[in-house]
């Protein structure tokens, strides 16, 4: 299994357990940016993590070594920005248990290809 494909699936069995995390937790009621109602969140969750796992598991997906590649430091970036809202408001937020660990995993395969 090529690098890439290796640490996007790890990066969306993590995303899983941060849906899960988000869905049970509010999210939907607490995001900063706008409040949804918990269906159109679920909804949101159910596409998101269903078109991830279509591309990392259809190998004839197109262009899916880029999107993959695309899908490594959008997950970095989602675990940042829950450290972020939750330090600005200095509690939990839905996702911050989860949040690290997708960053821990961009910072493994970032210093892996580095060095």
């Amino acid at each position: 299994m090529p690098e890439v494909q290796l640490f996007a699936t790890l990066m969306l069995i993590v995303q899983l357990l941060h849906s899960v995390e988000e869905l049970s937790t509010g999210f939907h009621k607490k995001w900063y940016l706008f409040k949804m109602n918990f269906k159109l969140f679920l909804s949101f969750e159910i596409v998101h993590n269903l078109f991830w796992t279509a591309v990392i598991f259809i190998p004839s997906f197109p262009n899916r070594e880029v999107i993959m590649a695309f899908f490594i430091p959008l997950m970095f970036a989602n675990g940042v920005q829950h450290l972020v809202w939750a330090g600005s408001v200095k509690k939990y937020v839905p996702g911050l248990i989860t949040a690290p660990i997708h960053i821990l995993l961009f910072l493994i395969l970032y210093y892996n290809v580095l060095f």
